[in-house]
């Protein structure tokens, strides 16, 4: 198999999978002490994004293959698996999971039965989530950047605070406004294709429900730091993240957005996320 096929598999949504390794660094970061031996949890984490989005990218194949731009960036395009290969590789990635969580006890199981059954009933049929207008938006709201830092904290057993209950409403709000800037960008041809919240409400409506969520993020981000619910080391995240979400109220309803700012901003939230969980295992201030 090419070597660049194998890339496009592994990096394709590393924005996805990179965003879930954030978000778990801080889950550790934000239930002192830190530990450098539960930095294996968010990396598993991670491992399970980037299948969700693997298995994704299978089943929306077909519909991926109809768009030049789209069909370059899906490796199951120019990869055909049988349904029997793919299941047999999915099954065994389970069973792999399903061992390593064990350690966790019911704990461990009840996360990865609930992650890998969301996984399936997102993207595979009957079911097909994201081909479910509301389904799709609710989906995204619960398991892009929510389950992740619940799962952390329901895995190592922290006790919830209320700097949680904060950033779950931050995380719910950024997965929800993602979800319709992606429904926009692929609008056109998801209009041609398949079915989701915007192709049904319409483009017009899903921007302006795009702006209001973003705005909507901005001021609750901006509370929790004024008000010190969420500590200030938290704050260039969101200065990070910021660049891309005022970018939303300034290009076209159906433009998408600069690949390379969304690079650039990752990269940056990865490295300090480093940094603040080098600050708590060494108790720097």
């Amino acid at each position: 198999m090419a070597l660049k096929h194998l890339s496009k598999l592994v990096f394709n949504h590393a924005d996805a999978w990179g965003i879930t390794l954030i978000i778990g660094m801080v889950a550790l970061v934000v239930h002192p002490p830190f530990k450098l031996e539960l930095v294996g949890v968010p990396l598993v984490l991670s491992f399970c994004y980037w299948l969700g989005f693997a298995v994704n990218d299978y089943f929306d194949a077909p519909f991926d293959g109809q768009d030049a731009k789209k069909g370059r960036r899906n490796f199951f395009v120019e990869i055909r698996l049988s349904r029997v290969h793919a299941a047999l590789i999915f099954g065994v990635i389970s069973l792999v999971l399903a061992v390593v969580f064990a350690q966790f006890g019911l704990r461990g199981f009840i996360v990865v039965v609930f992650g890998l059954s969301a996984i399936w009933a997102y993207s595979a049929p009957p079911l097909r989530l994201k081909s479910r207008p509301g389904f799709d938006l609710l989906m995204h709201m619960i398991f892009v950047q929510t389950f992740p830092f619940i799962a952390c904290i329901v895995l190592i057993g922290f006790e919830w605070t209320h700097l949680d209950t904060a950033l779950i409403s931050v995380f719910m709000l950024t997965s929800l406004s993602a979800q319709l800037e992606q429904q926009l960008r692929d609008y056109a041809v998801d209009l041609a294709t398949d079915r989701n919240f915007t192709t049904t409400v319409g483009a017009p409506t899903s921007a302006f429900l795009l702006k209001l969520t973003s705005g909507t993020l901005i001021a609750l981000f901006s509370y929790y730091i004024l008000t010190g619910i969420i500590p200030i080391n938290l704050l260039p995240f969101g200065l990070l993240f910021l660049p891309m979400l005022l970018h939303r109220f300034f290009r076209g309803a159906l433009a998408a957005r600069p690949e390379m700012l969304g690079r650039i901003m990752l990269i940056a939230a990865l490295l300090y996320a480093g940094y603040v969980s080098t600050n708590g295992l060494f108790g720097l201030r």
